[in-house]
């Protein structure tokens, strides 16, 4: 600022500093390419700090590392068993509460203390789950709840993982009879919080089709399907990625470096991603994200590694050509991993692409 600037000029000059701020985090357009605008109008930041598989100290850590590093969207859940680490990250960021939005998840019915039994106790627990997640977290709403994979109908919640449950295989998450009842049992009840504006947006994680059509004439569809989804699945594995389009739903993709969340060497260090990035001076991990992004798809990423949280937040100042995106796209090497971890759709055909929504 000049120093001949003096009386109101001074003043006026200082308040437009003032309203603008110091940097360009108020930039319409930067806010615009850092965020996806869910149907409800809800801006989901794309990049989200995940902390599954971290105890409370590190979770906590990780939040205040990854806020400090450019994120500004946070995912958890209950499940994971770190939600007063997050919250106390939360608040020792010192960031304010409006600028940081976060995600957490409720166990679909049958599995991780959420019972199947019965449509009841289905609805009350998970009552009891986003309770637990206010609390656990410390914050009075919300930004976005997520049921975090179908239900298993008939057990009692006391399998710690869908894995041990009876529906992993052969991934029969909503083909059981009683499977949409539990589906619509949850619905309403993030429904009722949303309503409430307890919840800002609310969502899944893990659905395939058939979870959808259970909630064919629900009045508020889900705004968000949290799926497994990486480099080297093609370029829209069973059919998750049109189907959501057409269905208006946003994808939001977790393992983004593939190998259940432990990052693939083939991503991570195979040629394909290491020689596009280095025609655009970037790593192999920023081009896997870059690519996710591209597809105007979420990512939950994860790293508890202060370096990589800033590499990885770090991928809006570059554009993959065409030619770039259709290789990565056309990559297969990881075509058995599937977007869903409990249930399977067909292959990509006229059905896949059929809208949900009447």
């Amino acid at each position: 600022m000049s120093l001949r600037l003096c009386g109101a000029s001074l003043i006026a000059a200082l308040a437009a500093l003032s309203l603008k701020g110091c940097s360009d985090d108020s930039n319409p357009a930067k806010e615009k390419a850092h965020t996806i605008t869910l149907r409800n109008g809800v801006k989901m930041p794309i990049l989200a700090a995940g902390t599954w598989q971290y105890n409370d100290s590190v979770a906590e850590q990780v939040v205040v590392d990854a806020l400090n590093s450019g994120f500004s969207h946070i995912d958890t859940a209950y499940d994971y068993d770190n939600q007063v680490g997050v919250g106390k990250g939360l608040k020792r960021s010192g960031k304010p509460r409006h600028s940081i939005f976060v995600t957490t998840k409720v166990p679909g019915c049958g599995i991780q203390n959420s019972s199947g039994v019965s449509v009841d106790v289905c609805k009350t627990q998970t009552v009891d789950k986003i309770e637990m997640d206010l609390q656990q977290l410390n914050l009075s709403y919300l930004d976005m709840v997520l049921i975090h994979f179908p239900p298993c109908p008939g057990e009692d919640g006391t399998h710690k993982s869908p894995s041990e449950s009876s529906c992993y295989a052969p991934k029969s998450g909503c083909t059981h009879p009683q499977a949409c009842d539990l589906v619509r049992a949850q619905w309403g009840v993030l429904t009722d919080y949303y309503q409430q504006k307890k919840i800002k947006a609310i969502g899944v994680s893990n659905y395939c089709q058939a979870c959808f059509h259970c909630l064919a004439n629900v009045t508020e569809m889900p705004m968000v399907n949290q799926v497994q989804l990486h480099v080297g699945m093609g370029s829209n594995p069973q059919g998750f990625l049109s189907f959501a389009e057409a269905n208006k739903v946003v994808l939001q993709a977790y393992s983004p470096f593939g190998s259940g969340g432990h990052g693939s060497s083939e991503i991570l260090a195979g040629n394909l991603t290491t020689s596009i990035g280095a025609k655009y001076k970037k790593s192999a991990a920023q081009v896997a994200l870059k690519w996710i992004a591209s597809r105007n798809v979420g990512i939950a990423t994860k790293s508890a590694s202060k370096e990589h949280l800033k590499a990885n937040a770090d991928i809006f100042d570059f554009k993959l050509s065409d030619e770039d995106m259709a290789s990565l796209d056309a990559a297969t090497f990881a075509a058995e991993d599937t977007p869903s971890f409990l249930c399977n759709d067909p292959a990509p055909s006229a059905a896949a692409v059929q809208r949900v929504v009447v």
